[in-house]
């Protein structure tokens, strides 16, 4: 590999497909510790324990395959009914023989399912005394999943894969925000993957070479707008443009490999002069300031020269604020301080475009994006005058020059695998075949 290491044996593939290629229910059992079901065999989790454990989460939330719904007769008595149900959801009750009429077709979409599963706690039903209820794995609907167990769940996925290939994931120190001209846009990365360096100091230290990889996870369930014809698409574009802005910032820091750090402001004028001609100006806190004399405090709080105080010690340390003792400063002194803005730039990763021609202007960037109970694996190319122009620097902006597929430097060609269902064994092995060969192409 790029790194000097040899490529992940096929064993250790093997080992990756047949732990993610479990059954559902035995692995959330195999997960909570529980004995398996009568006539299966015992499974291990070694190296894929992290995602099932997510996953167990998620469908909690996600998982359609045990949804019952049933009519029972309402009971007048609210005693009586909290003590033969005590909960409205069972929860991994095995599923009533007969009545597959009631789940969710296989056509439907996760969000009209999540739709139909929010309507089961309401008292109205079919008959006059009778209510439908719901019997299944879930606890709630997916529109109420929370992010992390995505997050973990995906992270548990990608940590499969990039372990081999000796890369590491690591959540962004600072704030991810895309450059465009002299404006910061906030975008989401969750975590990126870089590669472990093979110098053992900077190991020690954190220090990370790329980045390579990034994940993208959101908890966006709506994207058709079912009132407004018209605009039915919106939410769906807009959702586009969250993965391209995070895969723009993903491409500007990848080149910045060889470049030295420019802060937002360094040079210009308003981070060197002093404000008002150097004229005195107390800052922001100049009506806080008053000239009131202060009053003459009483005599009685003022301690008597005789008398020791209780924390005159000389055994005590004297404690400092701070690495350097100094007291922190405030609002008027920081106003008056005169400095470009914060770096935009992580300490911890040494930046290389892993996985780039050395010949070639053109960077593949690589995303994992995720929504609802699915993934995919997103690639755009990212010519290198688009990124100048992108950040307002000066370029050559009438190159003609195109790449290997013929696309001009103005143009971003976006590819997407299909969406990789979490739940289903055979998109789970496909999607960690697409990751694999992705590793294996960017340590080539």
């Amino acid at each position: 590999m790029s790194n000097g290491s040899p490529f992940p044996s096929k064993e250790r593939y093997d080992l990756l497909k047949d732990e993610i290629l479990y059954d559902n229910d035995d692995a959330f059992r195999a997960v909570s510790r529980l004995p398996p079901l009568p006539g299966r065999e015992k499974i291990k989790l070694t190296q894929s324990r992290k995602f099932w454990a997510g996953l167990d989460q998620i469908a909690q939330y996600w998982d359609t395959s045990l949804d019952q719904f049933f009519e029972r007769p309402v009971v007048d008595d609210p005693s009586k009914e909290e003590s033969e149900y005590p909960d409205k959801m069972h929860i991994d009750s095995p599923p009533v023989a007969g009545k597959q009429g009631f789940g969710v077709p296989e056509g439907k979409t996760s969000t009209s399912a999540e739709t139909k599963t929010g309507d089961t706690g309401d008292e109205t039903s079919q008959g006059p005394h009778t209510k439908t209820m719901y019997c299944g794995r879930r606890t709630g609907t997916g529109r109420e999943c929370p992010d992390d167990l995505r997050e973990e769940t995906l992270r548990g996925l990608v940590e499969m894969v990039a372990w081999a290939f000796g890369c590491q994931i690591t959540i962004p120190s600072l704030p991810p925000r895309l450059q465009v001209k002299s404006m910061l846009f906030p975008v989401r990365q969750n975590f990126v993957v870089a590669r472990s360096p093979q110098d053992r100091q900077a190991a020690r230290k954190g220090i990370l070479e790329g980045p390579m990889v990034f994940v993208q996870c959101r908890s966006e369930t709506l994207f058709y707008d079912k009132d407004n014809a018209s605009g039915s698409r919106n939410v769906e574009i807009c959702d586009l443009l969250r993965e391209i802005a995070a895969m723009l910032l993903f491409a500007q820091e990848r080149a910045r490999e060889g470049t030295t750090e420019m802060r937002p402001g360094d040079g210009k004028w308003w981070t060197t002069k002093p404000r008002w001609g150097g004229a005195d100006n107390p800052g922001p806190e100049a009506d806080k300031n008053t000239d009131k004399p202060k009053e003459p405090t009483p005599d009685t709080d003022v301690p008597s020269a005789n008398k020791r105080s209780r924390y005159d010690r000389s055994s005590l340390p004297f404690r400092r604020h701070g690495p350097s003792g100094s007291k922190k400063l405030s609002v008027a002194e920081r106003w008056k301080i005169l400095q470009p803005g914060p770096s935009l730039w992580d300490k911890k990763m040494k930046y290389k475009q892993i996985g780039k021609d050395k010949d070639s202007p053109v960077d593949d960037i690589f995303m994992v994006s995720s929504i609802n109970h699915h993934f995919s694996i997103v690639h755009i190319r990212v010519h290198s005058t688009y990124l100048e122009w992108l950040t307002g620097n000066k370029g050559n902006f009438s190159d003609p020059s195109r790449d290997s597929t013929g696309t001009p430097w103005y143009v971003l060609r976006l590819r997407r695998t299909k969406w990789f269902d979490l739940f289903n064994p055979s998109d789970r092995l496909e999607g960690l075949d697409g990751l694999w060969a992705l590793f294996s192409w960017l340590m080539r």
